[in-house]
């Protein structure tokens, strides 16, 4: 009994002393594997063949944001590299974390870190950051990839929804089709998109976010697209505040996606919001 008893106040200790460790080790770290970066992503047109991903984390405690870029085939060797912030898709801001080592390549891999403060913490985990390559053709930028972590309680997202002919009322015979990402920031109100089409019968007139109706209804235009690739297959990038109001509509799928062309004014294609 007396062992026994000596033995209490060990166990107690390294029972607190695991607890610890599960804290330490608990939702401290963030990370987001696999995010895109695209020509698209850029504010302006730009028409080029680059591609890009990154791997990020975020440790709360030591603040410290830590990424792994890839680029392919950009149009020239890079000027320069930055973390900017802080704005959401669709939006410039000013340069915060330059990057160190860039390859003098057109193609290649960048790995850094940064030591953020509290207010750029909540940017960050908003969404609000973002990579960007530079090149002598593009001096504003070609190459951009929005940080954002999906794994939050605040975000809500969606990959891979289908905008087709089918969806639009009434139903169109296209060869037309396209893909959505979405994600929902419920503190921010702020609904994040990135928009894919292809075979498009000629290159959109125009592209919005419509709402609010369900499938098989029509509704009016909510948030115009404010750059669209002048072709037939392409990408579009971009953000939107909701209301209240919005953003019950918006969680209750009725929200869309729609593109339109001069054989189809009313759309082409159309892709119904839906997480």
């Amino acid at each position: 009994m007396k062992s026994f008893t000596k033995l209490l106040p060990l166990l107690a200790l390294a029972g607190l002393l695991l607890g610890c460790k599960d804290h330490d080790l608990g939702n401290n770290v963030i990370e987001q594997n696999g995010l895109s970066l695209s020509p698209a992503q850029e504010t302006i047109l730009v028409n080029s063949a680059a591609t890009g991903s990154a791997e990020v984390s975020y440790d709360k405690n030591t603040k410290k944001l830590s990424y792994t870029v890839t680029f392919n085939n950009l149009s020239g060797i890079p000027t320069a590299g930055h973390i900017h912030g802080s704005s959401p898709r669709g939006a410039n801001s000013g340069v915060l974390f330059p990057f160190t080592g860039i390859p003098n390549a057109t193609s290649g891999v960048v790995i850094g870190s940064a030591t953020l403060t509290m207010a750029q913490e909540q940017d960050l985990l908003n969404g609000l950051f973002y990579f960007n390559f530079h090149t002598a053709a593009y001096p504003s930028g070609e190459l951009r990839g929005q940080i954002e972590f999906y794994d939050q309680s605040f975000i809500v997202s969606k990959k891979a929804l289908p905008l087709s002919g089918a969806q639009e009322v009434p139903a169109k015979s296209v060869a037309a089709s396209g893909s959505g990402d979405v994600s929902y920031n419920k503190n921010t109100k702020t609904l994040s998109y990135f928009v894919t089409f292809t075979n498009m019968s000629s290159a959109p007139s125009m592209g919005h976010i419509h709402g609010s109706a369900p499938r098989g209804a029509n509704a009016g235009v909510l948030f115009p697209f404010a750059v669209i690739p002048p072709s037939t297959s392409g990408a579009v990038s971009g953000s939107a505040v909701l209301t209240a109001t919005q953003e019950a509509d918006l969680l209750n799928g009725l929200f869309y996606f729609n593109l339109h062309t001069a054989a189809n004014p009313g759309g082409e294609i159309r892709g119904q919001i839906e997480f």
